[in-house]
């Protein structure tokens, strides 16, 4: 017994090892891959993005303009690794929980 109140007391002196979320900003790693953004203008339609999507997370809209289903999406990059203009690009954006499935989609 004497032991479990010794690292009680260890453990009331120590700092606590979580943050508080909501109120104190995360600092993301330098790599972060979040949700994923395309600059249209860039764009030249050229599909490999959808091709190399391991989820099938990208569709093409009215526009031929890839369009991205951030439900389906695991964020892994590959579609900005193989975009030939680069514009795909992956933002550190990751807080996008919402209670209507079609705000989870962005061109």
């Amino acid at each position: 017994m004497p032991r479990i109140q010794l690292d009680v007391l260890k453990n009331l002196l120590r700092k606590p090892s979580t943050v508080k979320y909501p109120r104190v900003k995360v600092e993301l790693p330098e790599r972060f891959r979040g949700k994923p953004i395309n600059d249209r203008e860039k764009c030249i339609s050229c599909g490999l993005c959808a091709k190399v999507c391991p989820d099938r997370a990208i569709t093409y809209d009215e526009e031929k303009k890839p369009r991205f289903y951030l439900g389906l999406c695991i964020y892994c990059g590959r579609c900005a690794e193989v975009c030939p203009v680069k514009s795909i690009t992956m933002t550190k954006e990751f807080e996008l929980a919402t209670y209507n499935k079609y705000e989870a989609i962005s061109k």
